[in-house]
Parts: C-alpha cells; structure tokens; sequence
C-alpha cells in the first residue's frame, strides 16, 4: 500500500503550531515574528516527515526572486580580496540568469542569516563552515573548498583532470601550481597531494620573484599579473560547467533531495 503523502496540516499537527505558521517558517518569512525555538521546531519535524512543499505552495513562493547569502575567510591579503571579489562577480552575474539575488555576508560572519534561503561558502575555513551551520537552518553549499561532510554539497575542481590538462599544455617542460593562499586546510591537503611543489601567494612581492617559469594558474587575479612575464596555463577555477554544478547542488538543497554523492569534481 502507497505511503499517505505527508502534508502541511501533518506538519503543523507534529509541531503544534498553525499551518500558516509552517508556511511562514518553509519561505523563511522574515517580517513575521516567530521566535528562534518555532522555527528550529518546525525545521526539525519538517526533516522527520520529509515533507517537501506542494507544487502550489512552490508556485506561491515563486512569486519572489529567491536570495543566496555568499560567505568567505577574511583575508590581509589584497590579491585575495581582489580575487574574492571576482568571484562574487561571477555568482552574481551568473545566478541573477537563474533568477536569483546575491547579498555578500561580511568576511568571517557565523551568526544566523535570516535574510537568504541557502549559503554559498567560498573557500572557507572548516570552522567557520562549521560555526555557519551550527547558526542557521537553511542549505549551506561549499564551493571550492573541504568540509567532509556527507550532509553538505562540496564541490571542487577535478586536480587530476586539471594536472592532465596542464601536462598537456607544457609536454615536458617542468611547470609548477601557483595559487593564491586558502584558508581552507583540507583543500590546500588535497592540493598539496597532486602538486607537491606548488607556490602559495599572499603578497605582491611574491609576484615579483616569479620571472620566465612556466607556471600553472586559476586564480584571475594571479594570472593577470604574471601573464606578462612568464609562460602561463591559465585553467580558471569558477568556470561555466562548475556554476551550473553548483546550481543543482542548490536546486536539490533547497528541495530537500537526499544527498547520494556530497563530494563532487568537475
């Protein structure tokens, strides 16, 4: 015998509040006053029924754009904020075609983020993804860095199909990574693991030693300024095909899909 479709009306009964309660709590209506505990208690008895919105409450919400909150590391580094700036161009140029907005969360911000229906974290550290997911109840995603976790979407550059492309590129001659520094410790681990001589960027004087080698880069910033004076591989690490990979993670996060693969290379 079919399983009885969970509905909201079950959902409000579990939690003991009103549907419309429920409601306010699935399109994350800020100007509604509920406290902290409904909200968590909804949520959890949400994930307990695995119940998803109908197609008439999804048509109800689609009324408003949805809102992304993307986070990161702070940085000293002027290179890095250039570069994280960057990519905040992208996601935003890319995502507002996927009819959504992007609000920038303050570098190294872990409190609760009422505004955003889901979190993009660009390469962050652990901890913070961490601290991030301990404050909120919405889908946090990471892009471009680790968090090991099979209950967060992940997804990175392939290093080996990126190493093959680069060998491709230079044939023998000898060429080494040059990245801008992360603060992600796991990530710079698996990097570490494919291109052990790798240089690792923070400052412009780095810049300045690096004359006449062949050099594989994916950081814009960095190639920009050593193109002139040195062979450069540029493969960057935000392309097309890893945008439209990050947006299923996002898609399915927000339809509470069961995540099957978290760690994903493209």
């Amino acid at each position: 015998m079919a399983k009885n479709k969970v509905t909201i009306k079950d959902v409000a009964k579990a939690a003991g509040v009103s549907t419309a309660t429920v409601s306010y709590v699935i399109n994350n209506r800020t100007d509604i006053k509920l406290t902290d505990e409904t909200r968590k208690k909804v949520l959890q008895v949400i994930h307990l029924l695995d119940y998803s919105p109908n197609q008439a409450a999804k048509a109800l919400a689609a009324n408003r754009k949805s809102l992304l909150a993307v986070s990161f590391s702070a940085s000293d580094s002027v290179l890095k904020c250039a570069e994280q700036m960057h990519t905040l161009q992208l996601l935003s140029k890319y995502f507002h075609g996927k009819n959504y907005e992007l609000i920038m969360l303050s570098p190294s911000y872990t409190e609760k983020c009422d505004q955003a229906d889901a979190i993009i974290c660009y390469d962050m550290k652990l901890e913070q993804f961490r601290q991030l997911g301990d404050s909120n109840f919405i889908p946090l995603v990471a892009l471009d860095c680790l968090v090991n976790d099979p209950l967060f979407f992940q997804v990175n550059t392939d290093l080996h199909i990126l190493k093959e492309k680069a060998d491709t590129h230079f044939g023998d001659k000898p060429y080494r990574y040059v990245m801008l520094d992360t603060p992600n410790a796991e990530k710079l681990s698996r990097l570490l693991s494919v291109f052990p001589d790798l240089i690792r960027i923070d400052f412009l004087t780095q810049i300045k030693e690096l004359t006449g080698q062949h050099l594989l880069v994916s950081d814009l910033t960095l190639f920009k300024l050593l193109s002139d004076t040195n062979d450069v591989c540029f493969l960057p690490s935000v392309s097309g095909e890893k945008l439209d990979l990050l947006h299923q993670c996002i898609e399915a996060a927000l339809e509470r899909t069961p995540i099957e693969q978290h760690d994903l290379l493209i």
